[in-house]
């Protein structure tokens, strides 16, 4: 009898600690994993009762997974399910055709399906995008087998030939190189078979954006009417994102009222799936107190705009485009040197914190970022919160007074 259970994959730990979480596909005494695209510490999930010990939401996505595989599983005949191996059990239920029939396209676009109907639309929209700039300069309806170390040199000859950046064409190889990476996991090809052993993806120098401290000050300080309620919202937005240490502004429009627990604000960032609490100073309460919240913090989308997480993902472009073009204004009225976007933000909090003495460890833990040193990272893990809020007061005194 096939069996599909929630399970924690302890054989191999990111760096925060976390493992993944998987659905175990149980088939005449083998098991196969497919992936959920979600984490978890070992404190944090129960095996035996294969969930979140405390996170609905994840459990949620979980459960909606379960059932969607569970469905597939009850929709193969009896006779067809006993002559099935573990894995093609698995590949049955991702709805892959066998090793020799799937085309690196099919897959592909499979990927991006999975991405979307387990909530990572960000991931999705990449490898969306990507796929869609790739099958116009290389043949990808063949087999991972066809596809050779020559094929991705031709890939990147093709797309500088287009006058695309150093970091644009990595993108485009990242996503290509995920997807192969993927179809090994899903043992469509051989680990002997991986093609970019021998390649390795270029990076190119990017200097951030960031206004000096008397700029940030100067921005902070405009005059700017609530009447013209696009300039002031996005006004109003930027000086958040400054006084959430930066958050991203993904995280910053999609923060609920629940989130705001007492004086902190306590989210999960999408990007990593790690928890923050930011304590809310005085300056970033009255601010917030300018929008009208409904479902979301600052009542910025409706149910409606969100319910679709595809069209929801163009939907949430748009609103940061629009948010920028109004912070370009803003940066000409605060006669900025750099033109403002939301990302600015994030940097500048990060500059003035390294200026104030700072460690980068430190900054990087408070913006959301991996920290390099082990040592600081369990330090940080037990008592962020004390010294994060320290740095935060003093980084946002310096710029609000």
């Amino acid at each position: 009898m096939a069996t599909i259970k929630i399970h924690l994959d302890t054989r191999k730990t990111a760096k925060n600690g976390a493992y993944s979480i998987v659905l175990r596909v149980s088939h005449n005494r083998e098991h196969r994993n497919i992936p959920t695209g979600l984490r978890a510490k070992k404190s944090e999930f129960s095996e035996k009762g294969g969930q979140y010990r405390n996170n609905p939401e994840g459990n949620a996505k979980l459960l909606e997974q379960l059932q969607l595989y569970n469905q597939r599983l009850q929709e193969i005949p009896v006779q067809k399910l006993k002559q099935l191996t573990a894995q093609q059990l698995k590949l049955t239920l991702l709805q892959i055709e066998s090793n020799h029939e799937v085309t690196m396209h099919i897959f592909w676009q499979r990927e991006i399906d999975h991405l979307y109907q387990t909530g990572r639309t960000g991931n999705a929209t990449v490898y969306k995008n990507s796929l869609s700039v790739l099958e116009k300069i290389h043949n990808l309806h063949k087999p991972f087998s066809e596809f050779v170390f020559k094929d991705i040199l031709d890939i990147e000859r093709r797309l500088y030939e287009k006058k695309l950046s150093v970091n644009t064409v990595g993108v485009y190889m990242r996503a290509l190189k995920a997807i192969c990476n993927k179809a090994i996991k899903q043992e469509l090809v051989d680990q002997a078979w991986y093609p970019f052993y021998k390649y390795t993806i270029k990076r190119g120098k990017t200097t951030p954006r960031v206004l000096t401290l008397e700029e940030m000050k100067r921005f902070v300080k405009l005059e700017v009417s609530s009447e013209n309620k696009f300039l002031y919202s996005s006004w109003c937005i930027g000086k958040l994102i400054f006084l959430l240490r930066g958050i991203n502004l993904k995280d910053l429009l999609q923060a609920k009222p629940e989130d705001i627990k007492g004086d902190r604000l306590i989210y999960k960032r999408s990007k990593t799936g790690k928890m923050y609490s930011i304590k809310l100073l005085p300056e970033a309460m009255d601010i917030l107190r300018e929008f009208h919240p409904n479902h979301t913090l600052l009542g910025i989308f409706t149910n409606e705009q969100m319910a679709d997480p595809k069209r929801f993902v163009y939907i949430s472009g748009q609103k940061r485009k629009l948010i920028n073009k109004y912070l370009k204004q803003l940066g000409e009225m605060a006669n900025t040197q750099e033109p403002i976007t939301t990302y600015v933000f994030r940097y500048t909090y990060s500059n003035i914190a390294k200026q104030l003495g700072f460690s980068k460890d430190i900054i990087a833990e408070a913006l959301g970022h991996e920290y390099g040193n082990a040592v600081t990272g369990i330090y940080l893990e037990l008592f962020d919160n004390e010294v994060l809020d320290n740095m935060h007061e003093q980084v946002c005194r310096k710029v609000f007074g």
